[in-house]
């Protein structure tokens, strides 16, 4: 099938059913998906405390930070099998377990080692909760209302963003950030009994309950021909830089690059952050909907935010230590204009036969947290090589994930385009 055909793939048509029901089996499973939102995110608050007590290097917190990364991107095929043979439900409540013992061990951690054995441990349990999300809507609403749902799936998980702004400055000044951690650990033991009691894997004749189960080689033929798709490879390459370069700045170099280029306070930071946490949470349902409006025409969105991404952490470098504002501003443009994950899980979706839906959506998903274990990483020994604290190792991060998203906006457009002719 021509890679350019992307956004006119025909679905067949479903059964939909009552908003009200859908919203109360997904509840728990947003949720679960909050809280995972918040565990990547936090390291941008947390970085200074890890700084003070630990004595943590730029190097080190960019290995803290993409544990959580690099274990959720481990488990993406397996979790991708487990969602289309076993449900969102029985998946995401057992992964969710994983989350709890996870928490408990970064609130204990008292060395580098150990808080990555946390933040890994926090990234294997939580790497269920998107999926089962897009697995649920893909099952309870029509084929064309996908990418909006998703969109709104995404927008209100980033709550969870929120909280891991301003108000967890203000706790961590107030209590401390290992009894924060002791709360979220509650939090998530009862996300674990809610997906239990309340999600329901599909609707009432829908063919998920027919379904006969996969053997272990079905199941490895099905990711293989989800890896022979073309148009899954085209979103790979964007999965990787898009999403991952926000939450590069957002979900962790975005803290110490106000504390250290504009000297803010926690609480300052937690602000400025939350102002670009807002932007993302109006960002995926916005593209959702434009999405629908243009016809499902997803590939020219996907470019057009890749590429304003790019141009937008050019703009960043070029900021200058008193121009705040300008700063701010363009950190909220790249995470309202960047965010176009919903765009590309949309397209997954539509790629692939629903029997595979699960595995489709898991292997872009795999892209988008190895891009963010990557980039962090490389951002982290970027920012090492300079003067603790210098503006400069910030421009040159941000120089480095405008080429990246370029590069993918351009090899995307590139592809797409010259498949169509």
């Amino acid at each position: 099938m021509p890679i350019g055909m992307i956004d006119q793939i025909k679905t067949p048509k479903q059964e939909t059913h009552g908003v009200g029901a859908f919203i109360w089996i997904l509840a728990p499973v947003l949720l679960a998906f909050s809280l995972s939102q918040f565990f990547r995110s936090a390291q941008a608050l947390l970085a200074e405390s890890l700084r003070v007590e630990l004595s943590t290097t730029p190097e080190q917190l960019g290995l803290i930070s993409g544990s959580f990364h690099f274990a959720f991107a481990l488990m993406q095929i397996p979790v991708g099998v487990m969602l289309d043979r076993y449900g969102p439900r029985l998946t995401n409540g057992v992964m969710m377990i994983v989350t709890v013992v996870g928490v408990m061990i970064f609130a204990n951690a008292h060395s580098v080692v150990g808080l990555m054995a946390g933040q890994a441990v926090i990234g294997l349990g939580c790497s269920a909760a998107f999926m089962a999300a897009l697995v649920l809507a893909s099952r309870w609403v029509a084929p064309e209302k996908f990418a909006a749902t998703s969109g709104l799936i995404v927008a209100f998980s980033l709550l969870g963003v929120l909280a891991s702004a301003t108000p967890l400055a203000a706790l961590i000044e107030f209590r401390g950030w290992r009894e924060a951690y002791y709360g979220l650990a509650g939090l998530s033991a009862l996300s674990v009994v809610l997906t239990f009691v309340m999600v329901r894997d599909a609707p009432p004749n829908h063919s998920f309950h027919s379904r006969k189960g996969e053997t272990v080689v079905e199941a490895l033929r099905g990711m293989v021909s989800v890896w022979k798709n073309r148009q899954v490879w085209f979103l790979i390459g964007v999965a990787f830089f898009s999403y991952p370069a926000i939450l590069t700045v957002r979900g962790l170099w975005g803290g110490p690059y106000l504390q250290d280029v504009f000297h803010l306070g926690a609480v300052d930071v937690g602000n400025v952050l939350l102002v670009m946490t807002i932007g993302m949470i109006i960002g995926p349902p916005a593209y959702g909907q434009l999405s629908r409006l243009m016809g499902g025409a997803a590939h020219r969105l996907i470019i057009f935010a890749v590429l304003a991404a790019a141009v937008l952490c050019f703009l960043q470098a070029l900021v200058g230590q008193t121009a705040l504002g300008v700063a701010t501003v363009l950190l909220v443009a790249h995470g309202l204009l960047g965010s176009c994950a919903t765009l590309n899980y949309a397209a997954s979706r539509a790629a692939v036969p629903e029997h595979l839906i699960g595995r489709a959506l898991t292997t872009v998903n795999l892209a988008t947290f190895g891009g963010l274990f990557v980039l962090q990483s490389i951002a982290g020994v970027i920012i090492g090589r300079f003067e603790p604290g210098a503006s400069e190792g910030y421009q040159v991060m941000f120089v480095f994930l405008g080429c990246g998203l370029a590069v993918a906006g351009g090899a995307f457009w590139w592809g797409t385009r010259r498949r169509a002719t």
